[in-house]
C-alpha cells in the first residue's frame, strides 16, 4: 500500500478521506496518514476519522516517497498547493477516482491530481486538465476540455462541447448548456443555467445566468 496524505483540514478534506476509505474497499491501495495542515497547532487533533498528521513544512521538505490529495473546495487555494507541492520530487499527486464513475476511459485524457467523487458520469471523447475537483453525481458530456484547478460541486451538469478554462468554480445544480466557452476565474452560482459564453472573469448567477459583479 502507497502512503497518501490529505492537504487541507476542512469538511471537504474529510469527504476526500471517504473518497480513498471507498477505494480502498474495492482494491487495498492506499495508507493514509491523516491531514497536513498549515496550523501547527491542531497537530494531532482528530478530523473525523483521521487525525491531523503534520503541517506543509514537513511535506514541502520530505525525503521519501508520499502521495497527497488536495481536500480543498477553493479553486485559487487549489492552484496555490499544486505549485507548492509539485516541486518536490517526492510528492505525487494522483488522481483519485471513486469505483462507481462511469466514463469511456480510452477515450478520455486526464492530468494529474484529480478528485473524481462517487456517481460522476463521463461520456467520451473528453480532455481534462489537472487538479480538478468533480464532487458527487455531476455529468460531462462529449467532446468536452476542462482546465486546471476547477471545482464542480455536487449535481453539475455539463453538456457537449463545452471549453471550460482554469480556477472556475460551479455551484451546486448548476447546467452549462452545449457548445460553450468559459473563461478563467469564474464563479457560476448554484442552479444556475449558463446558456452563452461567459467571455469576462466574475460571478454569475440566475436562469438564464448574468453577471452580478
Amino acid at each position: 500500500m502507497k502512503e497518501i496524505v490529505i492537504l487541507g483540514n476542512s469538511g471537504f478534506a474529510k469527504e476526500v478521506a471517504f473518497l480513498i476509505d471507498d477505494i480502498n474497499r474495492v482494491k487495498r491501495e492506499w495508507e493514509i496518514l491523516g491531514f497536513v495542515s498549515n496550523d501547527k497547532a491542531v497537530i494531532g487533533s482528530k478530523n473525523g476519522k483521521y487525525k491531523v498528521y503534520s503541517n506543509d513544512d514537513w511535506l514541502m521538505n520530505i525525503d521519501k516517497p508520499v502521495s497527497a490529495a488536495i481536500g480543498v473546495g477553493d479553486p485559487k487555494i487549489i492552484c496555490k498547493l499544486a505549485e507548492k507541492f509539485s516541486k518536490n520530487e517526492n510528492i505525487s499527486l494522483p488522481n483519485l477516482i471513486h469505483p462507481n464513475v462511469i466514463g469511456d476511459w480510452e477515450n478520455i485524457e486526464l492530468g494529474i491530481g484529480n478528485i473524481i467523487c462517487a456517481g460522476n458520469i463521463f461520456t467520451t471523447d473528453i480532455k481534462i486538465g489537472s487538479f480538478n475537483v468533480f464532487n458527487l453525481s455531476c455529468t460531462i458530456g462529449h467532446d468536452c476540455i476542462i482546465g486546471n484547478c476547477n471545482v464542480f460541486n455536487p449535481i453539475v451538469n455539463i453538456s457537449g462541447g463545452i471549453n471550460l478554462g482554469n480556477s472556475v468554480l460551479v455551484g451546486t445544480g448548476a447546467q452549462i448548456l452545449q457548445y460553450l466557452k468559459i473563461t478563467d476565474n469564474v464563479i457560476i452560482g448554484s442552479g444556475a443555467v449558463v446558456t452563452k459564453d461567459l467571455e469576462e472573469e466574475g460571478a454569475y448567477v440566475g436562469i438564464p445566468c448574468r453577471k452580478v459583479r
